[in-house]
C-alpha cells in the first residue's frame, strides 16, 4: 500500500465519532461572521427588530436545509453526500453543478473571507504585517495538518470547537452581565454624517444633542419592512454565519454510524449555533443601535459599515486591554472554522475526482486515509482569492450562490421521495414536505429581494453559474480509470 494508493471512497475508514460530527458542523458555521455580518447589515434594516428577524429566518433557511440534507446524507453515507445524490436524483450536470458551486464557493470563497477576516484582526497587533500574508500562513499550516491525517485532523478540531464554543458563550455572558450605556456614534461620526447622509436619521441627530436624546433617535428611527428588497439582501449575507451545517456530510464516508450521527450533527448544530447567534445580537443590539453601526472610512471623510462589531463591542464592555484580549481570541476561533473547512473541502474535490468530474489523481488517498492531493487542490484556488478580492465582496456572493445549491438540494429531496418511496432512509424529514417547501419559498424570496435591491451580485452569480457549466466538458472530457493511483 503505498503513500498515494486509491481513489476510490470505499478505502474511507469511519474514525469520526459522532460528537465530532456534531462539532465539525459547529466549527464551520461559528467563525467571522458573527462577528462581522451583524455589523455590516446593522445601517440598511436600521432597526433592531429588522435585525432579530433576518438572523431568525436566516436559522429558520438553515434548520430546513438542515432536515432535508440530513435525509440526503444519511441514504448516502459517503464523502460529500449532498453532490452524490444530488448527482443521483437530478442527473450529473446537476450534480457537477452542484459540487462546484459547494467547492468553489462554500468553501474556496469562504475559507479565503474567513483567512482575510483574521488577518485584519492580527493587524490590530502587528500593523505592519499584510492581512494577505496573515491568511497565507494559516491556509498553509492547516493544509499540512489535514493533506497528512485524518485523526490527528479531527483530533485538532475538537480541541479548537470547543474553545470557539466557551469564547461564544464567554462573549454572551460578559455582554448581559456588564452591560452599560449604548454606545452612540462619536461627535465626528455624526459630523461626517450630516455631510454624507443628510437625509438619513443619523445625518439628522440635531447638534447640540445628548447620549439619551441620540440614542431614543437612533432607535425610534422607520426601517424598511421587513419583506423589503434590503432584509432580503441582509439574509443573504446572513447566510455566511449560517454556512456550514451540512458540513458533517461532506465526510460522512468517514463518520461512525451515519445514519444516526449525521442528522444528530446537522440539524444538532443548526438548534445550537442559531440561539447562540440570536443571543450574540442581543448584545450588539443593546450596545449599538443597528442604524449607528457604522465607523469613520480610512481617510476620516466618510462612513463604512462597522465589519469589526465584535471587536468594538467588546472593547465598549470590557475597555480597550478586555478588547484586545477578546480579539486575540478571536483570531483562535477563526482558525478553527478554517481548521473544518480546509479538512472538509477537500472531501468535496476527492468526491468529484471518484465520479471522474474532475481528474481522478485528486481523489487519491495517502496511507493514512488523507485526500492529500485534493487538499493541496483546494488551496491552489483559495489562495489567489486571497490575495485579489475584498473582504466585503465576498459575503453577498458566497450568500447567493449558497442559496442556490441549498435550493437544489431541496430539489433532491422532492425527487428522491417521488422516485424511490422504497428507498431505505434512517433519518426522514418530519412533517414532510414543509421544510423543503418552506425552504424554496424562502430561498426563491431572497434571490428575487436581492435582485430588486442589487443585481449586480445577482448578475455575478449568474456567470459564475454559466461558467461552471461550460468549464463542465473541459474537465471530464479524458475520465481516467478508477483504479488504484500508486
Amino acid at each position: 500500500m503505498s503513500g498515494t494508493t486509491t481513489s476510490g471512497d470505499e478505502r474511507q475508514a469511519r474514525v469520526i465519532s459522532g460528537p465530532s460530527a456534531l462539532g465539525i458542523c459547529i466549527a464551520s458555521m461559528i467563525g467571522s461572521g458573527i462577528f462581522t455580518v451583524t455589523g455590516l447589515i446593522g445601517p440598511e434594516v436600521v432597526t433592531t427588530s429588522n435585525m432579530m428577524v433576518a438572523w431568525i429566518i436566516g436559522g429558520l433557511v438553515a434548520l430546513c436545509g438542515g432536515l432535508a440534507v440530513a435525509e440526503l446524507a444519511a441514504m448516502r453515507p459517503r464523502a460529500s453526500a449532498q453532490y452524490e445524490v444530488v448527482h443521483e436524483a437530478m442527473g450529473p450536470t446537476f450534480g457537477y453543478l452542484k459540487g462546484m458551486i459547494t467547492l468553489l464557493i462554500g468553501y474556496v470563497s469562504s475559507l479565503a473571507a474567513i483567512a482575510l477576516v483574521s488577518g485584519e484582526y492580527v493587524q490590530n497587533f502587528a500593523p505592519a504585517i499584510d492581512p494577505r500574508l496573515t491568511a497565507t500562513v494559516l491556509l498553509v499550516g492547516l493544509g499540512v495538518v489535514h493533506a497528512t491525517t485524518v485523526l490527528g485532523g479531527q483530533r485538532f478540531n475538537d480541541v479548537l470547537v470547543l474553545f470557539k464554543i466557551l469564547l461564544v458563550l464567554a462573549f454572551i455572558v460578559g455582554g448581559f452581565v456588564l452591560m452599560g450605556e449604548a454606545r452612540i456614534p462619536s461627535r465626528e461620526v455624526l459630523e461626517v454624517a450630516r455631510v454624507t447622509l443628510p437625509d438619513s436619521p443619523l445625518g439628522a441627530v440635531p447638534f447640540g444633542a445628548g447620549p439619551e436624546e441620540i440614542e431614543r433617535l437612533l432607535r425610534t428611527a422607520p426601517g424598511p419592512s421587513v419583506f423589503s428588497g434590503a432584509v432580503g439582501l441582509a439574509i443573504v449575507s446572513i447566510s455566511f454565519p449560517y454556512l456550514g451545517w451540512a458540513t458533517a456530510a461532506e465526510v460522512a464516508g468517514e463518520i461512525r454510524r451515519p445514519g444516526r450521527n449525521l442528522p444528530i450533527a446537522i440539524v444538532g448544530s443548526v438548534i445550537i449555533v442559531g440561539g447562540l447567534y440570536l443571543l450574540v445580537n442581543v448584545v450588539y443590539t443593546t450596545v449599538i443601535p443597528p442604524l449607528a453601526m457604522v465607523e469613520l472610512t480610512e481617510d476620516g471623510e466618510g462612513l463604512k459599515p462597522m465589519g469589526d462589531i465584535g471587536s468594538v463591542v467588546a472593547t465598549h464592555l470590557l475597555g480597550t486591554r478586555g478588547g484586545a484580549l477578546v480579539t486575540a481570541a478571536l483570531v483562535f476561533l477563526f482558525v478553527s472554522t478554517l481548521s473544518t473547512g480546509v479538512m472538509t473541502g477537500g472531501r468535496i474535490i476527492a468526491a468529484m475526482s471518484w465520479r471522474h468530474e474532475l481528474p481522478t489523481v485528486a481523489g487519491a488517498l495517502n496511507r493514512r486515509g488523507a485526500p492529500s492531493i485534493a487538499v493541496v487542490s483546494m488551496l491552489a484556488l483559495t489562495l489567489p482569492i486571497v490575495w485579489s478580492s475584498r473582504l466585503a465582496d465576498l459575503f453577498e456572493y458566497v450568500g447567493l450562490l449558497t442559496t442556490l445549491a441549498m435550493m437544489m438540494a431541496m430539489v433532491s429531496v422532492l425527487v428522491m421521495r417521488w422516485r424511490r418511496p422504497d428507498l431505505p432512509r434512517p433519518f426522514r424529514i418530519p412533517l414532510y414536505p414543509i421544510p423543503p417547501l418552506i425552504s424554496l419559498g424562502l430561498g426563491g424570496w431572497l434571490l428575487v429581494s436581492a435582485t430588486i435591491e442589487d443585481w449586480v451580485p445577482v448578475f455575478y452569480t449568474a456567470v459564475t453559474v454559466v461558467a461552471i457549466v461550460v468549464l463542465r466538458p473541459v474537465l471530464v472530457r479524458h475520465p481516467v480509470s478508477t483504479s488504484d493511483a500508486g
